[in-house]
Parts: structure tokens; C-alpha cells; sequence
């Protein structure tokens, strides 16, 4: 299989993988809760956070695959989510984010996967698969950084620095893990607002034992909220930031 024929492969896949029924491109709503019990649009009953829990009392819900005749309520951790009730074959979602509850709602019928025709892509060019050098922390570091949404700030986990060197210049990027020995690196370019969505992301290859790293920039993509109002996307790291033009990878979704 060829370097593009592979990229071709991975690019199907990550379509796909967008489209699911309950995917990132079936959001349609985001609503935080109050400590005082509310409807929320496009949902059945009252909502409320109250005593470090998310509560609900409705009928027509559907809990576990039973229907819900009364009041539930659920927890999940930080940045973490819970696909906790349907009404029909729309999800509310249970996240915690910033500390606040909100229920997040996934509809396959949502116009953002309805009308979804593919990622739009740069040429796939092998002069952007580069090799960089993991420089761990001695410890984790927490690291508050905006996110796309401006009422809402979160923490992420920076677990070293990633030195790679790119045009005439060499430059550092703060890491976070994304699990089985990979990286995840969050950034900023020169292609950001013109032809790519404001920050893009990047997963690396497994660190290797001499601290190598490979990063193929054509496999940059675009996280959730450059489809949909509804994410919560981290922003990069302050400092994360290529002073060029990264044409690799995931454009503004169309």
C-alpha cells in the first residue's frame, strides 16, 4: 500500500467515523443546568444540577431501554460524558464541564450529518510527515486554556514538550496524552480562519524509546466544534503556535 493510498484509507475511516448515528455531526443543542428544575428545547420534563448531580423528572424518556415514569439522576467526571436518557432516537447527553452540568442532545437527524458530504482536505504530501523529539515533564502539569465556547474555561493535562522543526524554523509544542504511548498536540497556524477552522489537532505516532516521535501533519483534523455550535473543544495550549502555513491535513468543514 502506498504512503496516499494509506492516507486515502485513514481518511475513509475518519469520515465514517463523523457520520455515526449519535456522531459529533448529530449535535443540536447544548443547554447548561440550573440549580432551579427547567424545560429544555427539544426535551421533555424539568432539568436541574443540584447536590453534585444532574436530575430529571419526565415522562416519555427512556432510561437502560425502559421507560422513565417519574425522576432520574446521574453523575459523570469532569470533561467526561453520558449518553443518559432518549427521547425517541434523540440522546441527552450528561456532561461536566467547567465544574457545571449540561446536557448535550444528538439527533441522527441533525442537518450537520443529514447534510454531510465529506472533510474537505489538503493534497496529501509526504514533506509534512516529520519526526520530532518528546521531552517528558517530571510531573503532569494542569494548564487552564479557553475553549470554543466563551462562557466556558477548562483544564487539560500537559505531559511534556515536542520539539519537531518545520520550514526554517524549530518549535515546541506542549503535548497532551492521547493514550497507548501517542501524543496529541493542539495548534495554531498561518491557514487558521482563511482555509482551516481556528485551531487543529494532530496525534502522533507511539514515542519511541530514544524519545523519536513521528507526526504526519496530513493527518491533522478538525475537532468537533468546527462542525457544530455544540462542542466544547479545548483551544491549544498558549504557546501552541506554527508561525507558517500547515497545508496538511483537515480544511473548514464546507
Amino acid at each position: 500500500m502506498t504512503y496516499e493510498s494509506d492516507w486515502q484509507l485513514w481518511h475513509i475511516v475518519r469520515e465514517q467515523d463523523l457520520s455515526r448515528e449519535q456522531g459529533w455531526l448529530s449535535l443540536t443543542a447544548f443547554n447548561w443546568l440550573t440549580t432551579t428544575p427547567a424545560e429544555l428545547p427539544g426535551l421533555p420534563g424539568k432539568w436541574w444540577a443540584a447536590d453534585g448531580l444532574a436530575h430529571v423528572e419526565a415522562t416519555d424518556l427512556t432510561l437502560d431501554g425502559e421507560p422513565l415514569d417519574g425522576s432520574a439522576s446521574a453523575s459523570v467526571a469532569e470533561a467526561g460524558s453520558l449518553g443518559w436518557l432518549f427521547y425517541g432516537d434523540k440522546l441527552a447527553e450528561l456532561v461536566l464541564r467547567g465544574g457545571r452540568y449540561a446536557i448535550r442532545q444528538r439527533d441522527p437527524q441533525a442537518p450537520t450529518r443529514v447534510g454531510f458530504h465529506g472533510v474537505p482536505a489538503y493534497p496529501v504530501n509526504p514533506r509534512w510527515l516529520v519526526t520530532g523529539h518528546f521531552t517528558p515533564f517530571t510531573e503532569p502539569e494542569r494548564v487552564e486554556v479557553a475553549t470554543a465556547r466563551p462562557d466556558l474555561r477548562q483544564h487539560v493535562t500537559a505531559v511534556g514538550t515536542v520539539h519537531v522543526a518545520l520550514g526554517e524554523s524549530a518549535y515546541e509544542l506542549v503535548a497532551t496524552s492521547a493514550g497507548e504511548g501517542q501524543l496529541s498536540l493542539s495548534f495554531h497556524d498561518e491557514t487558521n480562519g482563511l482555509e482551516t477552522a481556528p485551531w487543529r489537532t494532530v496525534t502522533t505516532g507511539v514515542v519511541q524509546g530514544d524519545r523519536s516521535v513521528a507526526l504526519d501533519f496530513n493527518r491533522t483534523i478538525n475537532l468537533p466544534y468546527a462542525f457544530t455550535d455544540y462542542g466544547t473543544c479545548p483551544a491549544p495550549i498558549p504557546g501552541n503556535r506554527l508561525a507558517l502555513p500547515v497545508t496538511a491535513g483537515e480544511k473548514v468543514p464546507r
